[in-house]
């Protein structure tokens, strides 16, 4: 199924536009399809702690590369999507799986790895209502919790998706598995409930970081979207030396697409060497 989505989204992406075509990596046990939600980089001005000297020095210009990616997982039977991209204009992951023949009624759970609006926005359409009408949504209670009662555009936004999914949402503790073989992780940091998911071959790292570049060479570096900047350095660093030690594959929902590699080296400095 997987092998027929690639080959049908790759035969379509000068239709819809697309920037990069999806593309399949295959882990045994487990299928991943990386999807480009929509193209990005990250600016300067979100890395407040770095002279403009300092930043292009390591992003190699005035904007570090990125992307808004999604990720279809295969395993034991289940679709599962990893986050939904923004939604909205912008937001290409509903097109691609569409025009790939994978239709929402497909998809059997939803893993979040937090709610901001980029990973939560392609959950429902214009008018509200759920985009997959079959999908378990599972979220860590901290984060669903949180969004309760936060003002602002993103916090309506929250709720709405979580009004649309209502009776289809789960939450887990971390160290528990949502779903069998796939384990929450705390990453705690970027907001008060961010998640890394686990497999046998996949830690899916969600925000973890938003420039590569950057914040490889300087974990400590924070983007203005991290709300606890001492804690999601920290989160960042113990990610890393858990990917450099166990050897599995990194998926980022902004590192620069496909979003996948392996991390190397120690806390005294680490790099990240995207797959082929």
């Amino acid at each position: 199924m997987l092998r027929h989505l690639v080959a049908a989204a790759a035969l379509s992406a000068a239709t819809l536009g697309l920037a990069e075509t999806p593309r399949t990596f295959d882990f045994g046990k487990e299928s991943l399809v990386a999807i480009q939600d929509a193209p990005a980089t990250m600016p300067r001005r979100l890395f407040p702690a770095l002279s403009e000297a300092d930043f292009a020095a390591l992003a190699g210009g005035a904007e570090a590369p990125a992307s808004v990616n999604v990720f279809l997982l295969r395993r034991e039977g289940r679709v599962i999507l990893v986050d939904a991209g923004n939604g909205g204009r912008r937001g290409r992951m509903l097109a691609i799986l569409k025009a790939a023949g994978i239709q929402p009624d497909a998809i059997d759970d939803i893993l979040l790895t937090h709610m901001h609006g980029d990973h939560i926005g392609g959950l429902i359409d214009a008018t509200g209502t759920a985009v997959f009408p079959k999908a378990t949504l599972h979220v860590a209670a901290p984060e669903r919790d949180l969004w309760q009662t936060q003002a602002g555009r993103n916090g309506v936004l929250a709720r709405k998706v979580l009004a649309a999914y209502a009776g289809r949402v789960k939450t887990f503790a971390f160290g528990e598995a949502p779903i069998p073989g796939i384990t929450a992780l705390d990453a705690v940091g970027h907001t008060p409930g961010h998640t890394v998911y686990e497999t046998e071959s996949l830690l899916i790292v969600g925000d973890l970081l938003h420039a590569a570049a950057v914040q490889f060479p300087r974990p400590e570096v924070c983007a203005t979207y991290d709300v606890a900047p001492t804690q999601a350095a920290a989160t960042r660093r113990r990610f890393y030396a858990r990917a450099a030690a166990s050897g599995k594959t990194v998926a980022g929902m902004h590192l620069p697409y496909p979003g996948l590699g392996k991390v190397t080296g120690d806390d005294k400095g680490f790099r990240y060497v995207p797959n082929p």
